[in-house]
């Protein structure tokens, strides 16, 4: 099975974090570990296995106090003990120094199938899932190079082909010998579910997600508020961006129309344009007096133009006021999102007629 050690001379490991993005087998790893018999925690959650020792304050600072007595309670209780949270990844290294002979578990999982599992499960759009995916996988590449203690790499696909050797894996790299029972247990627990989350003793057969419908749309209804309002002012912050330059493109543009070969050109942006909105899912025209003959004088085509404009302005605005009080859903994300995208079209459409009449390719 492929998977990589490093650091491993830097000693043995008797806390174990385990790290990765969500939705990328975080909890597979968890649950085998404490089939092993490894405690992952004070009462962890039942079917994610996840349960921390570092306690949050307000905004995401790190309770250095708090943090230091919940793990040295777990040093007292156990010889080997770790926990599966992901996002403690971004504040881990405030609590190395508390933790007592620590090593990491990074599990890696491709980003289509993160995504297409995360559009499944909780409704995340797929290029959202690809951003924030990234983001984490990013970071931990980034640290990794400075972590002095020693790490695991487990590719998930790998895990789930091979759960006799991931068993194996995880024992050498914890250092610990388990029985034959818990051995067969943790390989059990192994099962290639692609939505599912299941207890650590669950039955081979129990293929099953137990995680309650309920609890499934409470997760993804939180999730759908944050994300909503965090990719809401980053969209609306590059729809504002773009929006100057393409209405700085529009004016170098009207400026080159001189003859009807130019305003053909121009015409052609906007006629086109229009056919992109209305398969995009506008309800109306956005350039309601564009016409497919050409339009009469540069004049009507900026009129013409400016209604593209603010036409996906008045989109965009609404969209993102939306986001700020998300209930649960990303029906304003995504038309936001969309009228980004849309923004992003007309800008390049502007900026290649403007080149076509500069280098007068007509």
């Amino acid at each position: 099975m492929k998977h990589v050690v490093l650091n491993r001379e830097f000693g043995i490991v008797r806390t174990v974090a385990v790290f990765g993005p969500g939705r990328g087998g975080t909890s597979l790893i968890a649950g085998c570990l404490r089939g092993l018999g490894v405690c992952m925690g004070v009462a962890p959650h039942p079917y994610k296995h996840e349960w921390s020792p570092i306690v949050r304050q307000a905004k995401s600072k790190v309770d250095l106090v708090e943090t230091h007595r919940n793990i040295q309670r777990m040093n007292a209780s156990h010889r080997w003990w770790g926990w599966k949270f992901p996002s403690d990844v971004f504040h881990i290294e405030e609590a190395t120094a508390l933790l007592r002979n620590p090593g990491f578990i990074i599990v890696s999982r491709d980003l289509t199938e993160i995504a297409l599992s995360s559009l499944a499960r909780q409704d995340v759009p797929f290029e959202i899932s690809l951003q924030e995916t990234a983001i984490v996988s990013h970071f931990i590449a980034d640290r990794i190079g400075f972590w002095p203690w020693p790490i695991l790499l487990v590719p998930f696909a790998e895990a789930l082909r091979e759960p006799d050797t991931l068993v194996e894996i995880l024992c050498a790299f914890l250092q610990i010998s388990p029985g034959e029972s818990e051995r067969k247990q943790a390989a059990s627990f192994v099962q290639p579910l692609t939505r599912g989350y299941r207890p650590f003793d669950a039955k081979p057969d129990q293929l099953h997600d137990f995680s309650p419908l309920k609890a499934n749309l409470e997760d993804s209804q939180k999730l759908a508020v944050d994300l909503s309002a965090r990719y809401g002012r980053q969209y609306s912050q590059q729809f504002e961006e773009i929006f100057a330059k393409t209405k700085t493109t529009a004016e170098l543009l009207a400026a080159k129309i001189r003859s009807p070969k130019e305003l053909a050109v121009a015409s052609e942006i906007i006629n086109e344009f229009d056919d992109l909105f209305r398969v995009c899912g506008a309800k109306d025209s956005i350039a309601e007096s564009a016409q497919k003959n050409g339009f009469s004088s540069s004049e009507k085509w900026r009129a013409a133009l400016d209604q593209s404009l603010d036409r996906l302005s008045t989109m965009a605005q609404e969209a993102s006021k939306e986001t700020l009080n998300a209930t649960g859903s990303y029906d304003a994300l995504l038309r936001l999102h969309r009228a980004l995208q849309l923004m992003i079209r007309l800008r390049d459409a502007l900026e290649g007629g403007l080149r076509r009449i500069e280098f007068g390719v007509l």
